[in-house]
């Protein structure tokens, strides 16, 4: 029988350790990480110009902290979740096989060393902020708690994670942000994210969810009573959104108006027969808008 002998001290290629991490970041959702960022730079946008002057230096790598404990947190979501990623079918590099998912812990737990190092070098209030979107992030999907196998959870959990992500961005100049305007933009983007994207990721997993022991809304009720929940929150969110702006500041109304489609789309994508045959239109809708409301925000600000 031949054997195939590896010498333990050979260097791995610079390129295959490249592949590797790029691979890592694939597997903490780019899209995702976008739009934590976005959703930064917009509170920044939004406190920055009635607030301290910042060094130049603030900005960048405050950024850079945030999306890096983010991108730890959805690392090591991966990790926690190959079982049912792979029952799912998805084809996430770990899941695939592609990515090792001891290596992707390593560097998870990397990420989220450099992530507490940079708040550090920030100084208040990211030392606090920062550990509690990690800590928040591993309770969602660590082994002790898993919030993430109850729908309420999981909603409360991004919710959460939604409001630090502004109050992070609204505090590069060192202090925790109270603009009127970016309180009712980040409640209502957090709410949108709590009580439809929590909602409608769930529909397209609910085979790998059941098998596994979650207790999802889309599980326990069934995809056409979860689609009229998502619908119905949906509309409650912008709703309460357009009010607010209308009231608070009449800046906000173009990201407002931008929910208001994204909760038709949302519940259009919620009829039983579209749920059924495209269970990830609901959550693409959900996505879709959170763009769209996030960058009607600085257009806003240029026409006012």
């Amino acid at each position: 029988m031949a054997t195939l002998l590896i010498d333990s001290g050979a260097s791995v290629p610079a390129s295959h350790r490249i592949g590797q991490l790029r691979l890592c970041v694939v597997e903490a959702r780019p899209v995702v990480l976008l739009i934590y960022a976005v959703r930064f730079v917009v509170a920044f946008a939004l406190t920055h110009p009635a607030g301290v002057p910042a060094p130049w230096w603030r900005l960048p790598v405050a950024l850079f902290t945030w999306v890096l404990a983010a991108a730890s947190v959805y690392l090591l979501d991966g990790v926690a979740d190959v079982v049912e990623d792979r029952l799912n079918g998805s084809t996430r590099p770990i899941a695939r096989g592609a990515l090792p998912a001891s290596l992707a812990l390593n560097i998870g737990i990397l990420w989220a060393g450099l992530s507490i190092a940079g708040a550090l070098l920030l100084g208040a209030p990211y030392v606090f902020l920062v550990p509690t979107l990690l800590l928040l992030g591993y309770a969602y999907s660590g082994p002790l708690l898993r919030l993430k196998r109850w729908s309420p959870a999981a909603g409360a959990t991004v919710l959460i994670a939604g409001l630090l992500t502004f109050v992070a961005g609204g505090a590069v100049s060192g202090s925790v942000p109270t603009s009127p305007t970016l309180i009712v933009f980040a409640a209502a983007m957090s709410s949108w994210m709590g009580f439809v994207g929590a909602l409608a990721k769930d529909f397209s997993d609910v085979l790998g969810d059941a098998l596994t022991g979650r207790r999802t809304c889309a599980v326990v009720k069934g995809i056409r009573r979860a689609g009229w929940r998502l619908s119905l929150n949906a509309i409650l969110v912008a709703a309460g959104f357009l009010i607010a702006a209308t009231y608070v500041d009449q800046t906000l109304l173009w990201p407002a108006l931008a929910v208001l489609l994204g909760a038709v789309a949302v519940t259009l994508g919620c009829r039983p027969q579209s749920a059924q045959i495209r269970p990830r239109r609901p959550y693409r809708a959900f996505m879709v808008t959170q763009y769209l409301a996030h960058a009607a925000v600085p257009v806003a600000i240029v026409c006012s």
